[in-house]
């Protein structure tokens, strides 16, 4: 079941049948996790032939408002008025993937160490993105939150100096990561000099303020902050060199390493998660399977933080590793599992129940098994 503002905003596009059909393939998503036309015909509950279930999904993946703006973006304004506190600005990451002949440019929000796509683009090339790509995913986006305050990140593909003219023409606060041979002129009367030759302490903050970046002319001038972190265990630090316009270098940094909360969600959409790799649709169905992707990940998302205010998390997976000091699984894998366990449950609950009675020595531990059960149910 989707959650009600989830159904109010889907509503008002699809039809009847339209809507059914997207809560069916949605919990299909949420099961299997595996998003190719074949899979989803062959689960479809629909007593009907094969053949005609996977052109009615065709069909489905074929309708003209199952795209990011019409279906996700209403979503996205209701997600963000419920989940995000309106005293701290948003943080926004624009990131690429690429896997065989796809390659994706994404927009997201970071929410708790994760990242909820917003927006994407379809490149039909290989490699790197241009600005004008860039522009073409970001706009949708700045519209979409125009009333909110946000931080777009960006990694060193989006270095591009046009990129940062272009946000402070839009009045868009940024921080984007430079690559070490970048030349900058830290004050007027010295030289252009490399990224990497600047004077630098590893542990140490170094903030440049409203100084041209690259030997182009015409882009204004912005902020730089330089930190390498300390090596540990003679392991070496890459240095972050962050071309900003605010002018806070902590508020800089503490931005920056938000960006990275966008890696778990590409590997979540790929062989960790949903197989996007197994995709073989076409340009328009692999964007409307994108859209249910989204969907599907966010109300996981969403579950899972339920599920571990509940502090119920345990039943649900494996939380904590021994020498590992991050947490084993995400919200989104423990909101998936909690769906995933209880299905079964309830599904052979006589089965189940049969199993319980022959293990009396086990009842109370049981009957915290069954709380925690209900604790999760109200969290679905």
């Amino acid at each position: 079941m989707l959650p009600s503002f989830y159904q109010t905003c889907l509503q008002s596009q699809l039809t009847q049948t339209q809507f059914v059909t997207l809560e069916i393939l949605v919990e299909l998503l949420h099961k299997e996790r595996r998003i190719t036309i074949e899979r989803l015909a062959t689960l479809f509950p629909q007593p009907i032939l094969f053949e005609s279930r996977r052109r009615n999904i065709q069909r489905f993946l074929s309708l003209p408002q199952l795209t990011p703006q019409a279906i996700w973006f209403p979503i996205v304004k209701q997600w963000v008025k419920r989940h995000h506190p309106r005293s701290k600005p948003l943080h926004l990451v624009i990131d690429r993937t690429q896997w065989q002949d796809h390659n994706l440019i994404m927009v997201s929000l970071v929410y708790n160490k994760r990242a909820i796509p917003l927006h994407w683009m379809w490149l039909n090339k290989q490699g790197q993105s241009s600005l004008v790509e860039q522009r073409r995913v970001l706009r949708p986006v700045f519209h979409l939150l125009k009333k909110h305050r946000f931080i777009l990140l960006g990694d060193r593909e989006f270095h591009s100096i046009e990129l940062a003219a272009w946000c402070v023409e839009k009045r868009v606060k940024f921080v984007f990561r430079l690559p070490k041979s970048t030349t900058v002129k830290p004050d007027d009367s010295s030289r252009f000099t490399r990224l990497d030759d600047l004077p630098q302490t590893p542990g140490i903050t170094e903030q440049y303020l409203q100084i041209q970046v690259t030997q182009n002319r015409g882009f204004g001038k912005h902020n730089l902050v330089l930190r390498q972190k300390r090596a540990h265990r003679q392991s070496s630090s890459d240095a972050w060199y962050l071309l900003t316009n605010l002018v806070d270098a902590e508020q800089t940094l503490n931005a920056y390493a938000t960006r990275f909360s966008i890696e778990p969600l590409f590997k979540d959409y790929k062989s960790g998660g949903y197989h996007l790799e197994d995709c073989h649709a076409d340009f328009g169905r692999f964007t409307a399977l994108l859209v249910l992707i989204a969907i599907a990940y966010s109300i996981s998302t969403l579950q899972g933080r339920r599920i571990r205010k509940k502090q119920v998390q345990r039943y649900v997976a494996r939380v904590t590793e021994p020498k590992r000091t991050t947490k084993r699984h995400s919200a989104f894998w423990i909101g998936l599992y909690g769906k995933l366990w209880i299905e079964p449950l309830n599904l052979w609950s006589t089965l189940a129940g049969q199993l319980m009675a022959l293990k009396p020595q086990k009842r109370l531990f049981f009957q915290r098994g069954l709380n925690a059960i209900s604790l999760i149910q109200s969290a679905l």
